[in-house]
Protein backbone atom coordinates (compact mmCIF):
# COMPACT_ATOMS: atom_id res chain seq x y z
CA UNK A 1 0.00 0.00 0.00
CA UNK A 2 1.49 3.50 -0.94
CA UNK A 3 0.02 6.75 -0.09
CA UNK A 4 0.20 9.80 -1.97
CA UNK A 5 0.02 12.66 0.42
CA UNK A 6 -0.60 15.95 -1.63
CA UNK A 7 2.25 18.89 -1.93
CA UNK A 8 -0.01 21.38 0.35
CA UNK A 9 0.69 19.23 2.92
CA UNK A 10 3.86 20.68 4.76
CA UNK A 11 5.87 19.30 7.29
CA UNK A 12 4.25 21.91 10.07
CA UNK A 13 0.81 20.10 8.94
CA UNK A 14 2.35 16.34 9.73
CA UNK A 15 3.80 17.91 13.09
CA UNK A 16 -0.04 18.99 14.41
CA UNK A 17 -1.47 16.11 12.83
CA UNK A 18 0.90 14.00 15.52
CA UNK A 19 0.15 16.00 17.74
CA UNK A 20 -3.48 15.87 17.37
CA UNK A 21 -3.50 11.95 17.31
CA UNK A 22 -1.69 12.21 21.23
CA UNK A 23 -4.40 14.11 22.53
CA UNK A 24 -6.50 16.93 21.73
CA UNK A 25 -5.40 19.29 25.43
CA UNK A 26 -2.25 19.78 23.59
CA UNK A 27 -3.10 22.05 21.23
CA UNK A 28 -3.22 25.20 21.29
CA UNK A 29 -5.00 27.95 19.33
CA UNK A 30 -2.62 28.17 16.35
CA UNK A 31 -2.74 24.62 16.07
CA UNK A 32 -6.16 24.10 15.93
CA UNK A 33 -6.09 26.17 12.97
CA UNK A 34 -3.22 24.45 11.44
CA UNK A 35 -5.00 21.34 12.26
CA UNK A 36 -7.97 22.59 9.96
CA UNK A 37 -6.09 23.35 7.37
CA UNK A 38 -3.90 20.17 7.55
CA UNK A 39 -7.34 17.73 7.55
CA UNK A 40 -8.40 20.00 4.32
CA UNK A 41 -5.55 19.28 2.24
CA UNK A 42 -5.71 15.87 3.40
CA UNK A 43 -9.22 15.20 1.74
CA UNK A 44 -7.01 15.25 -1.55
CA UNK A 45 -4.39 12.23 -0.11
CA UNK A 46 -4.67 8.92 -2.03
CA UNK A 47 -4.38 5.45 -1.32
CA UNK A 48 -3.08 3.62 -3.98
CA UNK A 49 -2.74 -0.47 -3.98
CA UNK A 50 -2.59 -2.87 -6.68
CA UNK A 51 -3.36 -0.31 -9.36
CA UNK A 52 -6.33 1.29 -7.89
CA UNK A 53 -6.09 4.89 -6.52
CA UNK A 54 -9.18 6.18 -3.71
CA UNK A 55 -8.95 9.86 -1.91
CA UNK A 56 -8.85 9.66 1.95
CA UNK A 57 -12.21 11.67 1.50
CA UNK A 58 -13.34 8.70 -0.87
CA UNK A 59 -12.78 6.10 1.88
CA UNK A 60 -14.06 7.82 4.72
CA UNK A 61 -17.87 8.33 2.48
CA UNK A 62 -17.09 4.64 2.42
CA UNK A 63 -16.29 2.79 5.52
CA UNK A 64 -17.29 5.78 8.08
CA UNK A 65 -19.98 7.95 6.83
CA UNK A 66 -22.13 5.43 4.76
CA UNK A 67 -21.68 3.00 7.60
CA UNK A 68 -22.10 5.15 10.78
CA UNK A 69 -23.73 8.36 9.78
CA UNK A 70 -27.64 7.42 9.78
CA UNK A 71 -27.10 5.26 12.95
CA UNK A 72 -25.05 7.31 14.88
CA UNK A 73 -27.49 10.68 13.98
CA UNK A 74 -30.56 8.09 15.42
CA UNK A 75 -28.77 7.64 18.54
CA UNK A 76 -27.90 10.92 19.15
CA UNK A 77 -32.34 11.99 19.05
CA UNK A 78 -32.51 9.39 21.02
CA UNK A 79 -30.05 10.97 24.05
CA UNK A 80 -31.66 12.85 26.53
CA UNK A 81 -28.78 15.10 26.58
CA UNK A 82 -26.74 15.10 23.44
CA UNK A 83 -24.06 17.50 24.73
CA UNK A 84 -23.37 15.49 27.98
CA UNK A 85 -24.13 11.81 26.89
CA UNK A 86 -22.61 12.67 22.51
CA UNK A 87 -18.76 12.35 23.54
CA UNK A 88 -19.50 8.64 25.31
CA UNK A 89 -21.56 7.68 21.63
CA UNK A 90 -18.60 9.36 19.26
CA UNK A 91 -15.84 7.49 21.11
CA UNK A 92 -17.79 3.73 21.04
CA UNK A 93 -18.01 4.33 17.33
CA UNK A 94 -14.36 5.56 16.82
CA UNK A 95 -13.41 2.40 18.48
CA UNK A 96 -15.37 0.37 16.02
CA UNK A 97 -13.31 2.65 13.06
CA UNK A 98 -10.10 2.22 14.30
CA UNK A 99 -11.15 -1.87 14.27
CA UNK A 100 -12.51 -1.03 10.38
CA UNK A 101 -9.63 0.51 9.15
CA UNK A 102 -7.41 -2.65 10.72
CA UNK A 103 -9.19 -5.06 9.32
CA UNK A 104 -9.63 -3.45 5.72
CA UNK A 105 -5.64 -3.05 6.34
CA UNK A 106 -5.86 0.64 5.73
CA UNK A 107 -3.66 1.13 9.28
CA UNK A 108 -0.55 -1.03 9.66
CA UNK A 109 2.03 -1.00 12.05
CA UNK A 110 4.53 -1.85 9.34
CA UNK A 111 3.19 1.53 7.17
CA UNK A 112 3.87 4.32 9.18
CA UNK A 113 2.33 6.52 6.91
CA UNK A 114 -1.20 4.83 7.13
CA UNK A 115 -1.20 7.00 10.14
CA UNK A 116 -2.64 9.66 8.14
CA UNK A 117 -5.75 7.84 6.98
CA UNK A 118 -6.54 7.06 10.87
CA UNK A 119 -6.00 10.36 11.51
CA UNK A 120 -7.81 12.10 8.79
CA UNK A 121 -11.14 9.39 9.54
CA UNK A 122 -11.19 10.08 13.70
CA UNK A 123 -11.02 13.83 13.30
CA UNK A 124 -13.80 13.97 10.57
CA UNK A 125 -15.77 11.62 12.84
CA UNK A 126 -14.81 13.68 15.97
CA UNK A 127 -15.90 16.76 14.00
CA UNK A 128 -19.50 14.87 12.54
CA UNK A 129 -20.52 13.93 15.87
CA UNK A 130 -19.67 17.38 17.53
CA UNK A 131 -21.41 18.93 14.93
CA UNK A 132 -24.74 16.68 15.07
CA UNK A 133 -24.85 17.25 18.60
CA UNK A 134 -24.73 20.74 18.91
CA UNK A 135 -27.28 21.26 16.20
CA UNK A 136 -29.63 18.84 17.85
CA UNK A 137 -29.25 21.10 20.75
CA UNK A 138 -29.61 24.47 19.08
CA UNK A 139 -33.10 23.25 17.47
CA UNK A 140 -34.49 21.59 20.65
CA UNK A 141 -33.74 25.61 22.18
CA UNK A 142 -35.15 26.96 19.75
CA UNK A 143 -38.25 24.64 20.12
CA UNK A 144 -38.39 25.68 24.09
CA UNK A 145 -37.85 28.94 23.19
CA UNK A 146 -40.77 29.12 20.92
CA UNK A 147 -38.87 30.18 17.81
CA UNK A 148 -40.87 29.63 14.15
CA UNK A 149 -38.11 28.32 11.99
CA UNK A 150 -37.60 25.56 9.51
CA UNK A 151 -34.76 23.22 9.65
CA UNK A 152 -32.97 20.38 7.25
CA UNK A 153 -34.22 16.69 8.16
CA UNK A 154 -30.88 15.44 9.62
CA UNK A 155 -32.39 12.18 9.68
CA UNK A 156 -32.13 12.04 5.74
CA UNK A 157 -28.81 12.07 3.86
CA UNK A 158 -29.66 14.50 1.12
CA UNK A 159 -31.11 16.85 3.56
CA UNK A 160 -28.03 16.98 5.95
CA UNK A 161 -26.07 17.96 2.92
CA UNK A 162 -28.34 20.95 1.78
CA UNK A 163 -26.83 24.27 1.44
CA UNK A 164 -28.16 25.74 4.65
CA UNK A 165 -29.32 24.30 7.80
CA UNK A 166 -32.46 26.52 8.72
CA UNK A 167 -34.31 29.14 7.85
CA UNK A 168 -35.96 31.87 10.22
CA UNK A 169 -37.74 35.19 9.30
CA UNK A 170 -36.44 34.24 5.42
CA UNK A 171 -33.14 34.33 6.50
CA UNK A 172 -30.73 31.49 5.56
CA UNK A 173 -28.64 29.79 8.32
CA UNK A 174 -26.34 27.51 9.48
CA UNK A 175 -25.29 25.69 12.83
CA UNK A 176 -21.13 25.69 13.49
CA UNK A 177 -19.61 24.18 16.69
CA UNK A 178 -16.93 27.09 16.32
CA UNK A 179 -15.58 29.85 14.04
CA UNK A 180 -13.89 27.25 12.54
CA UNK A 181 -15.46 28.08 9.27
CA UNK A 182 -14.29 31.26 9.03
CA UNK A 183 -10.57 29.35 8.33
CA UNK A 184 -11.55 27.25 5.98
CA UNK A 185 -11.21 27.09 2.15
CA UNK A 186 -14.93 25.39 1.65
CA UNK A 187 -16.62 28.08 3.20
CA UNK A 188 -14.64 31.16 1.96
CA UNK A 189 -17.48 33.03 1.09
CA UNK A 190 -19.83 33.29 4.08
CA UNK A 191 -22.47 33.54 1.51
CA UNK A 192 -25.43 32.78 4.76
CA UNK A 193 -27.45 35.40 6.30
CA UNK A 194 -26.35 33.94 9.73
CA UNK A 195 -24.72 31.29 11.75
CA UNK A 196 -25.38 30.25 15.00
CA UNK A 197 -22.17 29.00 16.74
CA UNK A 198 -19.54 29.05 19.42
CA UNK A 199 -16.38 32.17 20.55
CA UNK A 200 -14.15 31.18 23.52
CA UNK A 201 -13.11 34.17 25.51
CA UNK A 202 -9.64 33.57 26.59
CA UNK A 203 -9.79 35.91 29.32
CA UNK A 204 -12.81 34.30 30.78
CA UNK A 205 -11.64 30.54 29.78
CA UNK A 206 -15.01 29.86 28.67
CA UNK A 207 -17.59 29.29 25.35
CA UNK A 208 -20.02 31.76 24.64
CA UNK A 209 -23.17 30.83 22.26
CA UNK A 210 -23.38 33.71 19.71
CA UNK A 211 -24.63 34.68 16.27
CA UNK A 212 -23.03 36.24 13.50
CA UNK A 213 -25.79 38.06 11.17
CA UNK A 214 -25.95 40.28 8.39
CA UNK A 215 -26.39 43.93 8.47
CA UNK A 216 -29.97 42.78 6.67
CA UNK A 217 -31.04 40.48 9.57
CA UNK A 218 -29.76 42.79 12.49
CA UNK A 219 -32.01 45.09 10.84
CA UNK A 220 -35.28 44.13 11.76
CA UNK A 221 -33.96 43.07 15.06
CA UNK A 222 -32.86 46.77 15.91
CA UNK A 223 -30.05 48.02 17.86
CA UNK A 224 -26.63 49.97 16.94
CA UNK A 225 -23.79 47.78 16.82
CA UNK A 226 -20.17 48.70 17.82
CA UNK A 227 -17.48 48.51 15.01
CA UNK A 228 -14.33 46.71 16.18
CA UNK A 229 -11.67 44.27 14.67
CA UNK A 230 -12.43 40.99 14.38
CA UNK A 231 -9.27 40.10 16.69
CA UNK A 232 -10.65 42.53 19.42
CA UNK A 233 -14.29 41.45 18.79
CA UNK A 234 -13.96 40.34 23.03
CA UNK A 235 -13.10 44.34 23.52
CA UNK A 236 -17.02 44.97 22.99
CA UNK A 237 -18.50 41.80 24.21
CA UNK A 238 -21.33 41.30 25.50
CA UNK A 239 -22.71 44.40 23.63
CA UNK A 240 -23.63 43.74 20.16
CA UNK A 241 -20.20 44.33 17.76
CA UNK A 242 -20.21 44.42 14.14
CA UNK A 243 -17.10 43.06 12.36
CA UNK A 244 -15.88 42.76 8.81
CA UNK A 245 -14.25 39.78 7.09
CA UNK A 246 -13.55 39.32 3.80
CA UNK A 247 -15.12 42.35 2.39
CA UNK A 248 -18.46 41.61 4.73
CA UNK A 249 -19.86 42.85 7.24
CA UNK A 250 -21.49 40.93 10.32
CA UNK A 251 -22.99 41.55 13.20
CA UNK A 252 -21.85 39.72 16.27
CA UNK A 253 -24.39 39.27 19.16
CA UNK A 254 -24.84 37.03 22.34
CA UNK A 255 -27.10 33.67 21.54
CA UNK A 256 -29.73 34.44 24.01
CA UNK A 257 -29.76 38.42 23.10
CA UNK A 258 -30.47 37.66 19.87
CA UNK A 259 -33.05 34.86 20.57
CA UNK A 260 -35.18 37.79 22.49
CA UNK A 261 -34.95 39.88 19.61
CA UNK A 262 -36.13 37.25 17.28
CA UNK A 263 -39.23 36.81 19.60
CA UNK A 264 -40.40 40.20 19.89
CA UNK A 265 -40.06 40.16 16.32
CA UNK A 266 -42.18 37.50 15.76
CA UNK A 267 -44.62 37.88 17.86
CA UNK A 268 -44.90 41.10 16.07
CA UNK A 269 -45.56 40.08 12.99
CA UNK A 270 -48.25 37.82 14.53
CA UNK A 271 -50.00 41.13 16.27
Amino acid sequence: MNIRLPVAFTDHHEQVVRKHLVGVERLTKDDWRLLIEAMDSLRRAEIVESGRRESFSAVYDRLVDAVYADETIERLFALADPEAEGERLRAAVARRIMNDLRTTGLWRADVPASQWITAFCLYWWQVFVKGYVFEISIYRDLDKSGIHYAHHDLRKRRARFSKHDLEIMSFRGDVKTSTYFVFTRRTEALAHDFYITRMYHANARRWYQVVWLTPAFWSLLNGEPTPVAYNFVWQVLPNVAQITLRGRHFVIVLYDEWKQRVIAQQRKGID
